[in-house]
């Protein structure tokens, strides 16, 4: 028999249930499977690639992003949450059209391939106009990458900012997000490699009433719930002056909770929020650059783990000002190392759980990827360690967390397709992508305003910020 590809004399990470690392080990996959892992595969191929000095692991996963923001890293920095919406996001994103969010994913995209992303979870809520989440959806599918695309919700602000202007064209009615979100999930869950969840903005962006129905909604269809829980402080104080409820808390009372739960941030959390997460099976994203970036704070992550609770990572949005996982996995650590003074806080083993099996058991979808097993969907990278500063000295996975870079991976394969080749990636046009990107941001900016063009030439700073310059 034939198989469709071989991956030759690489250094195995499996991430399977022994955690089992192997030398100088082959990898056959057929029909979008892995079919063998052994030493020394002796069966007839369509295609080889060769990892001899190379790293092969299981594709890296993104648990949280909003692409759209991919076009406009850069314009706005140096922010606080707010005024990073206010000030930043508002105005450019109340003008996306369906050709700003098929560019914006594009780009995005391109960036993951290249740096080894195989799977993505977007949490889409700009609404402007019903098309943009399609037009998402379908470059990740042309992409050949797997995909959860969040379908967003926002009724009443966008990131707690409230407008009375035709310009909140991201907010919709309850009843039209609603019949919205049936229609998404019917076009696109379970079809190829993508699949659907819903997503409530935060507490703040939608009003009680459509929370309980988003719910209700979940609950029906079986898809992940999945909302931004505590990651700014003041949310807190929101939540208990009109709940009587930390966010968390709150969220528990409406039945968000639980093993279809996931959490994006999860940073200002009582120990008896976490400990409802623990007890009801509720799943993390922890952003950590986008966290720190944006002055957030750092998840207790070690305190996650301790409890049991599944973390995956995730890169957020233009905060992050990188889709390289690896350099996020890289962050988590040193950010809970530091913060708490213990150098085993967290560890290179749980960051690469983090990166993959966990990150498909927070989606849900650890029984297709996550780890290389046979029977089990062949999403893989291959790393080259033929590098200064990469050369191992007897242990691969340290050298994989906190020395490697996106950059280093040179092949990307998803259920069997080989995207990237030798760091060229096979499935998209790198070039046009980039011409079309510069054209789209430039025209996008023209159209949200005066206010957007003035931070694109604000002075070099004499003190503190450039943005201050502009404040009113």
């Amino acid at each position: 028999m034939a198989v469709d590809l071989l991956i030759k004399n690489g250094t195995v990470i499996t991430m399977d249930a022994s955690r089992n690392e192997i030398e100088q080990c082959d990898l056959a996959i057929h029909k979008g499977k892995i079919v063998e892992i052994k030493p020394n595969i002796s069966i007839e191929s369509d295609k080889v690639l060769d990892a001899s000095g190379c790293v092969v692991c299981p594709g890296l996963i993104n648990g949280h992003s909003h692409v759209y923001q991919s076009l406009i890293e850069g314009l706005g920095y140096d922010m606080h949450f707010n005024p990073w919406n206010w000030r930043f996001l508002f105005p450019v994103v109340s003008k996306i059209t369906p050709k700003d969010a098929q560019a914006s994913a594009s780009l995005a995209a391109l960036e993951m391939i290249k740096n080894g992303v195989t799977t993505i979870s977007d949490h889409w809520y700009l609404h402007t106009d019903m098309e943009n989440i399609y037009k998402v959806a379908e470059i990740f599918d042309q992409s050949g990458m797997r995909a959860q695309m969040v379908f967003g919700f926002l009724d009443e602000t966008f990131a707690g900012v409230k407008s009375d202007s035709d310009e909140m064209t991201m907010v919709k009615s309850e009843d039209l997000l609603i019949d919205e979100a049936r229609k998404f999930y019917g076009t696109w869950h379970g079809k190829k490699r993508t699949t659907v969840a819903l997503g409530p903005g935060s507490t703040e962006d939608i009003n009680e009433s459509l929370m309980l129905k988003v719910v209700a909604l979940s609950k029906e269809l079986d898809v992940n719930l999945s909302t931004h829980v505590a990651g700014w402080i003041e949310i807190n104080s929101y939540t208990i002056r009109h709940f009587g409820e930390r966010d968390l808390e709150h969220f528990h009372s409406l039945g968000l909770t639980g093993p279809k739960g996931v959490m994006f941030h999860a940073v200002w959390l009582s120990d008896r929020e976490i400990e409802i997460m623990a007890r009801t099976g509720t799943k993390v994203v922890h952003c950590p650059i986008a966290n720190a970036y944006l002055g957030y704070g750092i998840s207790p992550v070690s305190h996650f783990l301790s409890r049991g609770i599944s973390v995956g990572l995730g890169t957020d949005g233009a905060a992050s000002y990188t889709y390289d996982m690896l350099e996020v996995a890289r962050t988590a650590g040193m950010l809970q190392k530091a913060s708490k003074l213990d150098a085993e806080a967290v560890t290179a083993e749980e960051l690469m759980e983090m990166l993959t099996i966990n990150g498909a058991k927070v989606l849900g979808i650890d029984d297709q990827v996550g780890s290389l097993e046979v029977g089990k969907m062949a999403d893989v990278i291959v790393v080259d360690y033929k590098k200064p500063h990469l050369l191992p000295v007897g242990r691969w996975l340290p050298k994989l967390i906190y020395s490697a870079r996106g950059s280093d991976v040179i092949h990307t394969v998803v259920e069997g397709k080989v995207l990237m080749e030798s760091g060229k990636v096979l499935s998209m046009d790198e070039k046009k992508i980039i011409e079309d990107s510069l054209t789209v941001r430039e025209d996008l900016i023209t159209r949200a305003g005066q206010e957007t063009r003035d931070l694109l030439s604000m002075p070099w700073p004499k003190n503190g910020p450039a943005w201050r310059s502009l404040a009113k």
